[in-house]
């Protein structure tokens, strides 16, 4: 078996390392994006005005009861105001985001916004950077 010299000792794992760094470039812009995304404009981002029922569970039982309430089998939270002004929000606990996050991001749907996210345009051109 062939001895590494020093100088190829040190190769092999800087090699490595280099071409990990890119992905990490890439998935912390992403989760950045990904936060950014769930922030909701600054006139639906604040308490709801009623009776609140809030449920945080796994992400599997999350899919399971947003299901229920009639959402994408892809959602990772949701929320729906029932007929007697009860806004009922589901979290994940293990989710890609904070659950505060998650909380701030279904309350606005409670208070209003509508489910294809339209944004202030402060936040479309932080987002369109």
């Amino acid at each position: 078996m062939r001895e590494l010299s020093c100088k190829g000792r040190l190769v092999g794992p800087s090699l490595l390392a280099l071409l990990l760094l890119p992905s990490c470039g890439i998935s912390a812009a992403y989760h950045v994006r990904y936060l950014a995304e769930l922030e909701p404009p600054a006139r639906y981002n604040h308490p709801y005005d009623g009776p609140l029922d809030e449920r945080v569970v796994s992400a599997v039982e999350v899919t399971t009861l947003c299901m229920s309430m009639g959402t994408s089998p892809f959602a990772a939270a949701c929320s729906l105001v029932a007929e007697d002004g009860t806004c009922h929000i589901v979290l994940p606990n293990n989710g890609q985001a904070p659950v505060s996050t998650y909380r701030r991001h279904e309350i606005a749907h409670c208070n209003g916004w509508p489910p294809n996210h339209p944004r202030d345009q402060e936040q479309a051109e932080v987002l369109d950077q």
